[in-house]
């Protein structure tokens, strides 16, 4: 973390945990064969709630993440 702000590399990192998490909520990920039969509705839960608290901090990170001047920088 710089004084001026956080590092775009981690929101980047973030974002690609993000994505794979998106994915595998809406189903674009085949989980068969992954995880057993039972396991799949809460694999895909887990991954719904855990990419929306991904995206707020992704959010909320883009406001640091510039030495520029920004609404949340000064």
């Amino acid at each position: 973390m710089n004084p001026a702000g956080i590092d775009p590399k981690w929101v980047f990192y973030l974002g690609i945990v993000v994505t794979v998490q998106t994915a595998v909520g809406q189903g674009a990920v085949p989980l068969a064969n992954v995880f057993p039969e039972m396991w799949i509705p809460f694999v895909k839960g887990w991954s719904q709630f855990l990419g929306f608290i991904g995206t707020t901090i992704m959010t909320a990170l883009s406001g640091f993440s510039s030495k520029a001047a920004g609404p949340l920088v000064k």
